[in-house]
């Protein structure tokens, strides 16, 4: 009984603590990486996310209350790279608040991969765009995602040194799940390796050289504009050179190019999702890559 008691009085004690003080404001651009500092932070932070579901980031309009949201933050963290959600940068300056900023992809080292609408087999680029960028879908790799939780975690123990400890401890337990899940998926697309993959725009680069996917063709050569009759002209053709088996819409972008170059190609249409979020907010990061590969499997596997 005294035993009982003193951890009821310890707990009370803890309780007491974390309600003393308040978690970490955050704010996050894109649905990844707020789940992921969801799961990094726990009851420590409160994860506020700028884009709604089913928005792509490359056209997103951002609203007045974003700005009071970003004002009141602790932190604001963005995955950063041209084209994708550099449009906070304009609203942190409106806002003049004092959150601290990260961009993620300058968090990670990485091997990036440019913007290009033609690739060879596993996401080897053979035509480059005209101006060099680097692409910034990181977040479809599991592993650089595992890394960033890592730099994530010290982030918040900088913001936060009561709790570093404990921020430190889920960084590298969470790494750990996403390195799992990098093992898990590989196993499961080990059968596609080499597979035609065209999918609607750039997101799926880093993915595709994880898993051995043959990204030959995207549908979008230019985020958030609709390709031309002259380029899905040209796409067509080099689906039907590749021997494609489907072609991939995505859930954030228009379906009528995809659907337009499945019905001429003979191929069936399947639907992918590169930002998650689409059931939820509760939707995890980890939801978000398995349910992607349920659809290759379905769409490629023989």
């Amino acid at each position: 009984m005294r035993l009982r008691f003193l951890s009821f009085l310890f707990v009370l004690l803890l309780s007491g603590a974390a309600a003393a003080a308040a978690p970490l404001s955050i704010v996050v651009t894109i649905h990844p990486w707020a789940d992921l500092l969801r799961q990094l932070g726990g009851p420590l932070v409160e994860v506020e996310q700028l884009l709604p579901p089913g928005v792509s980031p490359h056209d997103f309009d951002p609203r007045a209350r974003d700005v009071l949201s970003i004002a009141r933050a602790d932190l604001l963290v963005y995955n950063g790279g041209s084209g994708l959600d550099e449009w906070v940068l304009p609203l942190f300056e409106a806002a003049g608040g004092t959150a601290e900023t990260v961009a993620v992809s300058e968090l990670v080292s990485f091997d990036p991969l440019g913007s290009s609408h033609v690739h060879g087999h596993a996401g080897e680029h053979h035509e480059e765009p005209a101006a060099e960028a680097v692409n910034p879908h990181i977040w479809l790799d599991p592993a650089i995602a595992a890394d960033a939780v890592t730099e994530l975690a010290l982030v918040l123990g900088r913001l936060d040194p009561d709790n570093a400890a404990v921020f430190r401890a889920e960084g590298e337990r969470l790494a750990g799940e996403l390195l799992e899940l990098d093992a898990e998926l590989a196993r499961l697309l080990a059968p596609l390796a080499g597979a035609v993959f065209v999918p609607f725009h750039d997101a799926w680069p880093y993915f595709a050289r994880r898993y051995g996917l043959n990204l030959t063709v995207e549908l979008e050569p230019v985020p958030g504009r609709e390709p031309g009759p002259a380029y899905l002209l040209e796409a067509l053709e080099t689906i039907r050179e590749t021997g494609a088996r489907a072609i991939f819409a995505e859930r954030q972008l228009p379906l009528r190019p995809a659907a337009v170059v499945a019905e001429e190609a003979g191929l069936p249409l399947y639907v992918l999702d590169p930002e998650g979020g689409g059931s939820g907010a509760e939707e995890t990061y980890q939801e978000l890559l398995r349910g992607n590969v349920r659809v290759l499997l379905e769409a490629l596997a023989d």
